[in-house]
């Protein structure tokens, strides 16, 4: 209860209000410093000026719920005239729905009675405008009765912007949990001060589970490790960060992938203020993608066929030959086998042996044996190598067309370029003579080694067509394509160089764009260069790039890193 004041006001009685001005105090003039409280707490008694006629709260005094005084800011709230006579009924401007409870205030501030230290209440003005004030009833002893002082600050405004406000931060509220991305919001002490919808879908964990509480503690099944390295680097930076491939694993559910982009929120001073963290779950289309690779490499399988096709009918037209002459050898031979062992019976008997050494005679000349015994190691070496040479091929295509493991692991580079030079082998035999310079020394490098095999064949295939197309059937002479690998720091580079026509100036700034293509249709999409670009530089966090001049010939320059730092 807010002890009794008597403050320093007019005694106007029931008459019309006197003049307030003075020649020392501008009336229009608020007091700097003082809230209408702080004034009537001091003892002014020059009743011409007193301190409460100034101040910017509307101030009424209340008697049985008439209004006896009021100050200039209370007429100018209600649109009143200080001519307008007094009493006044204190409920006359009061809302219908507000008049009962200011009433009931009113009636015990006079009986001595604790009242709410302030209330909202609506009123209507003279000219109809409705108001909402922030009223504080006070007991008061006021010409020796008690009164009740009632201040009226006008939050009109101030409503209506928090209504706006929270209309605006519902609307805000509706569409962020409408978002079917992640949305995450951290402050920089990696609290999480906000948690949408599609966040709680996809973790299984609810807003009232981690809001307020620091992100690293909320046992969220996802790998923090990446999260927490890349919140760091985003605060370091400053920038924009990429996290992609991020697993997790949410209960009674299959793991998965997120793809997630950190970006630092600022204040309007500039400062840190939080970090955004908005993203998706990328599973499907992570598969997808794999799917679409998968599907990519095995047509280049299928463009390849015939001539892998051919690869493998040669050595095997040889093997048959060669199975032929020595099944026909191995008859003759037979022959001769069974003469000696004629012979050799007739010896242990003692018989005469005139007849069978004529026959064995006769049978050593009709098949050549010298021949026979200089040729058949020569089939049983050429079969041989005949089927290595099959198997080779077969192991190269298995290799490559195998969909393989999608994680990076340390992969022998100069065994993968080698593997896809005889998958392809048909595609440059003819208009190229193939040439390696692989680095003996060459350490394993990580990576995923089908979409690295891939981007290989994209390139020699390219080349093979670029001598191909430069040359013409009727070039008298064949190209050259080298492949090379070396060790350059903390990476790896491979060398793929033709001796073609080189390309162009005109289309050099988009050999990497999708479906580019200068081929004629039917022979090429415009993806194999696309493909091989997004594997390096994406995937693979290296660098493709290439040389060339007209007339001299192109070399595409693939550097990958050493270590796991691709995503």
């Amino acid at each position: 209860m807010t002890s009794a004041v008597s403050p320093a006001v007019p005694n106007t009685g029931g008459g019309q209000q006197q003049n307030r001005t003075s020649a020392c105090q501008n009336p229009n003039q608020g007091v700097p410093g003082h809230s209408a409280e702080d004034a009537l707490r001091h003892n002014y008694q020059d009743a011409t000026l007193p301190l409460v006629e100034y101040v910017n709260d509307a101030i009424a005094i209340v008697q049985y719920d008439k209004i006896i005084y009021q100050n200039p800011a209370y007429l100018k709230l209600l649109r009143q005239s200080a001519e307008d006579s007094l009493p006044r009924d204190l409920l006359d401007a009061v809302m219908l729905a507000d008049r009962a409870r200011v009433q009931e205030y009113a009636q015990k501030c006079q009986r001595g009675e604790a009242v709410p230290e302030q209330c909202k209440v609506g009123l209507c003005t003279d000219d109809g405008r409705l108001v909402t004030v922030e009223m504080k009833p006070r007991l008061i002893t006021y010409q020796g009765q008690p009164a009740t002082l009632i201040i009226m600050r006008d939050i009109t405004a101030h409503n209506q912007a928090e209504a706006a406000l929270r209309e605006a931060h519902q609307r805000m509220a509706q569409v962020l949990a409408a978002i079917p991305s992640i949305l995450i919001g951290i402050d920089m002490d990696t609290k999480i001060t906000w948690w949408n919808t599609t966040a709680e879908q996809t973790f299984g964990v609810a807003p009232s589970q981690v809001v307020g509480r620091p992100l690293q503690e909320c046992a969220i099944p996802w790998d923090a490790q990446a999260i927490m390295n890349g919140l760091a680097t985003c605060r370091s930076t400053q920038a924009r960060v990429r996290v992609d491939d991020v697993r997790f694993h949410p209960p009674g559910r299959k793991e998965g992938f997120l793809g997630l982009s950190l970006t630092l929120m600022q204040s309007a001073s500039g400062e840190a203020a939080g970090i955004l963290l908005l993203g998706a779950n990328i599973t499907k289309r992570k598969l997808m993608q794999s799917q679409l690779a998968q599907a990519q490499k095995l047509e280049s399988i299928g463009q390849l066929a015939a001539g892998i096709a051919h690869e493998i009918n040669t050595p095997i037209q040889y093997i048959g030959d060669n199975m032929l002459f020595l099944q026909e050898s191995f008859h003759d031979l037979s022959t001769l086998l069974e003469h000696y062992a004629a012979l050799y019976q007739m010896c242990r008997d003692g018989a005469p042996m005139a007849s069978v050494l004529g026959q064995i005679e006769t049978t050593t000349a009709a098949i050549d044996v010298a021949y026979l015994t200089a040729e058949i190691p020569t089939a049983i070496q050429q079969s041989l190598e005949g089927v290595e040479r099959v198997a080779t091929i077969v192991r190269a295509m298995k290799e490559f067309s195998h969909p393989g493991t999608k994680e990076k692991v340390s992969v022998d580079l100069n065994k993968a370029i080698e593997s896809t030079i005889t998958v392809a082998r048909n595609e440059w035999k003819y208009v190229a003579q193939m040439v390696t310079d692989l680095a003996p020394d060459l350490p394993l490098v990580p990576c995923v080694p089908g979409e690295l095999n891939q981007v290989i064949l994209n390139i020699l295939v390219n080349a093979a067509h670029a001598l191909g197309d430069g040359g013409g059937d009727g070039a008298p002479e064949k190209g050259t394509i080298t492949v090379s690998t070396r060790q350059g720091g903390d990476g790896v580079e491979i060398r793929i160089a033709d001796t073609g026509p080189g390309i162009p100036e005109a289309i050099r700034d988009k050999i990497f764009d999708p479906f580019f293509t200068t081929k004629e249709v039917g022979k090429g999409t415009g993806q194999g260069l696309a493909i091989a670009h997004t594997v390096v530089v994406e995937q693979h966090g290296g660098q493709l790039t290439f040389e060339t001049a007209e007339g001299e010939g192109t070399t595409f320059i693939i550097r990958l890193p050493l270590t796991l730092s691709g995503s």
